[in-house]
């Protein structure tokens, strides 16, 4: 009975390919048939059924057997959706690294739908790998954009890297001893019990600035919050600083990225004036890349002062990476040249290049950062990836006049907060958000090499308050 029924279905697909649900069906009882159905329902529907042709071939697990349909695929369907095929087959074969750059690629794609599927594959990858709190925390950042079909699949991934991870809750705990003195200033548990009034707005205000939000934050903060007080008709303070905790996690939510590694090598160009935490920085972040299976070269490009190249050569070898350096004094270019003609040479997966942070020489500088960008650019066509500029959360409302100023030399793509733990400014970070409109990728809340963490607004602002 089948067999009339495929025979049927066969023959109204050949006189009428263009029904991409009915060729799903075939592969669902054909499974000789399957990829090239499966192949055909990706085609005609133009990537709409995509979900459901992925499902259906991880149930038929014909992984190798959809290898032959990929490239047709890519030419009628976008290379995205052929790069997460791709993906599938190298995770098949055991080849996790490969996978997660071929799902990387796909995750840029339009499709919303495609870009999730791709996130939450590298999601998949990183329990593989027994890295469950960088699962979870990937599975955090896509569960606004569930596909309905896979709701109930999502829930039980992110419930098993939830329980898998632990260390995920240990950090907001480490977090919340960490911006113990932006707390304490921020003093919020002490407006407990208040009724809603004027004053009580002009003491918030107060405190807000104190831990360096910024008067042209704050203010905005304290407008919307008496905007909504009289919204909501709020009474007391407690449900006041609940409303001021949902509007900092929205400003911070348009401010979160995550760090740009496409392309092979991919370069990060770290910018920062000296005794921001560049240097640290730095060697943190090639420790932890290293760590996830990428192979990282630095290069030491501020040859103007010495301690600089002498601390990263240290740095590289705790982190267990190549480096490139040049002589005291030597063309920052020349060096950045050879980095990247070794990082070619020897496959490296990622290029991170340090700079001088001679700030009160801004025109030298200026030409300094566009001559190594120009060497990065013509030998690397569309690198670099990330141009990352490290600032000190200490210095500021300081470290706003550092970015703007760093952003007239050059674009900055994205922000790295250090030494949050040591300081009661960290209202900073809030400020940043609102003024600059640079996405803040990485802080830093201790000396060890798990302090460098990826920005996460709710674990921030949780970790605000008491």
């Amino acid at each position: 009975m089948f067999g009339i029924f495929k025979k049927d279905l066969l023959k109204e697909l050949q006189n009428n390919p263009n029904q991409p649900e009915k060729w799903l069906k075939l592969a669902e009882k054909d499974e000789k048939r399957a990829p090239q159905a499966i192949a055909n329902a990706i085609i005609y529907s133009n990537g709409k059924l995509f979900v459901e042709a992925v499902k259906l071939l991880k149930n038929l697990a014909l992984f190798r057997e959809m290898e032959p349909f990929i490239d047709e695929i890519g030419q009628k369907v976008g290379r995205e959706y052929a790069s997460f095929l791709l993906g599938l087959l190298e995770e098949y074969k055991g080849n996790l690294k490969k996978a997660r750059n071929l799902y990387d690629v796909a995750a840029n794609s339009q499709d919303k739908k495609l870009s999730f599927l791709s996130r939450y594959h590298t999601a998949n990858l990183y329990m593989k790998e027994g890295l469950y709190e960088l699962a979870y925390e990937t599975l955090r950042e896509i569960e606004d954009s569930v596909p309905k079909e896979l709701s109930v699949e999502f829930l039980t991934k992110k419930r098993e890297a939830q329980e898998k991870a632990g260390v995920s809750k240990g950090f907001v705990k480490t977090l919340k001893e960490r911006l113990k003195k932006t707390r304490d200033v921020l003093g919020l548990s002490q407006l407990s019990g208040r009724t809603v009034d004027e004053s009580l707005f002009e003491e918030l205000e107060e405190r807000l600035i104190l831990a360096d939000v910024g008067v042209k934050t704050t203010l905005k903060l304290v407008e919307r919050l008496k905007t909504e007080a009289k919204r909501k008709k709020l009474k007391t303070s407690d449900e006041l600083v609940e409303v001021l905790k949902m509007e900092l996690k929205g400003i911070l939510k348009n401010c979160r990225g995550k760090l740009n590694t496409e392309g092979k090598p991919s370069v990060i160009l770290v910018l920062g004036v000296n005794g921001v935490g560049k240097t640290t920085t730095i060697g943190k972040l090639a420790k932890q890349l290293k760590d996830k299976g990428y192979s990282v070269l630095i290069a030491a490009a501020d040859t103007f002062r010495a301690a600089a190249i002498e601390q990263l050569e240290e740095w590289a070898k705790r982190a267990g990476v190549r480096i490139v350096k040049g002589q005291e004094g030597s063309d920052p270019g020349a060096v950045v040249f050879d980095a990247v003609h070794s990082a070619k040479s020897k496959g490296d997966d990622v290029l991170i290049v340090d700079t001088a942070g001679r700030l009160h020489n801004k025109e030298g500088l200026m030409r300094e950062i566009q001559k190594i960008k120009k060497v990065i650019g013509r030998e690397l066509p569309g690198q670099p990836a990330e141009i990352l500029l490290v600032l000190d959360a200490n210095t500021g409302q300081n470290a706003i006049s550092q970015a703007k100023a760093f952003k007239e030399i050059t674009d900055v793509t994205g922000i790295a907060l250090t030494k949050l733990d040591g300081t009661a400014k960290g209202g900073i970070v809030v400020a940043i958000c609102n003024e600059l409109k640079i996405p803040i990728k990485l802080v830093g809340v201790g000396e060890g090499i798990e302090d460098l963490r990826e920005f996460d607004p709710d674990e921030f602002v949780d970790a605000m308050f008491s």
